[in-house]
């Protein structure tokens, strides 16, 4: 039944889902924050996928169709990625964390879009969610059905955040993530101290009397940078040749059986744009990003 959905999906409705995708800025505000934000998070799926395509495809493909193919493709996927964070503002609104499960489903399918277009593999043939410490990968090629892998940055992150923190499993259960709670202020190294912290898969909030921000806005500001976070795994795609050369069958059936090789690539272009103290701290963008998407209103940068 799967198998046929998708089939009747992937031939059927291209052009349903591009006029939905089409119709989103029709709802997005007119403001010009929303309006960057959601230009960058499709270019941002339409490129890398794009790249990845032409990347992965075969010797005899032309680029420049590939490419193209990828773009939108991965465009759509970004659109998805930028409604996901964008339905994290009700978890902030209604005070409620449950509303971060809704975000959190449709921003994987917008990553897994980006990914499987930068595979070049056929339009919505895999999908895949991270839960925890696992990787949970679904595919419509029967080669490749199903998997879960483990996410050794999550073990790492898990790690670093219990130095901080107790494990929150309510807060857990109810977003979907990893959460770690601190009844005082986060004194991180390299940085100025803040009531949230995310360690790549791994949130910290600060809840206390003396706490400036409520639980909800922090955590609805923070999953966004695990949104970040996923979609920066793009990269992964664009290795896979390089991964393919490798000869150890040993480490070919671990990474592409039990672990997922999730590399921080989001730290990179974080601190390379650099962290801005006080009035100017939304300089930073993904800050920006993170603080918009958590709180509706534009932003002072």
């Amino acid at each position: 039944m799967l198998s046929y959905c998708y089939e009747q999906l992937s031939k059927g409705s291209m052009k349903a889902i591009i006029i939905l995708c089409l119709s989103i800025p029709l709802c997005v505000s007119a403001q010009k924050q929303q309006r960057t934000l959601f230009i960058y998070n499709g270019a941002f799926g339409g490129v890398t996928a794009g790249i990845g395509s032409v990347i992965n495809k075969p010797c005899h493909a032309n680029w420049k169709t590939t490419f193209i193919k990828g773009f939108w493709q991965g465009a759509i996927g970004g659109i998805l990625n930028y409604s996901g964070k964008k339905l994290l503002y009700p978890v902030n609104k209604q005070q409620n964390s449950l509303y971060a499960w809704p975000a959190k489903i449709l921003h994987a399918a917008g990553y897994s879009i980006v990914e499987n277009a930068a595979l070049n593999e056929p339009f919505l043939q895999n999908w895949h969610m991270d839960y925890g410490l696992f990787r949970i990968d679904l595919s419509f090629n029967k080669k490749k059905s199903f998997k879960v892998r483990l996410l050794p940055e999550a073990v790492v992150a898990t790690v670093i955040a219990g130095q901080y923190g107790k494990f929150d499993l309510s807060s857990s259960l109810m977003t979907g993530e990893i959460i770690f709670k601190s009844r005082r202020v986060l004194d991180l190294p390299n940085t100025q101290p803040a009531e949230g912290a995310t360690f790549g898969r791994v949130v910290v909030y600060v809840e206390n009397d003396q706490s400036y921000y409520g639980k909800d806005r922090i955590l609805s500001h923070e999953l966004v940078h695990r949104y970040q976070y996923n979609e920066y795994q793009v990269f992964n795609t664009w290795l896979k040749p390089v991964g393919d050369k490798i000869k150890s069958k040993q480490l070919q059936t671990i990474f592409s059986r039990y672990v997922y090789f999730d590399a921080p690539y989001a730290f990179i272009p974080y601190y390379i744009i650099g962290q801005y103290r006080d009035a100017h701290f939304y300089q930073n963008f993904y800050e920006f990003e993170a603080e918009r998407f958590s709180t509706n209103e534009d932003v002072q940068r």
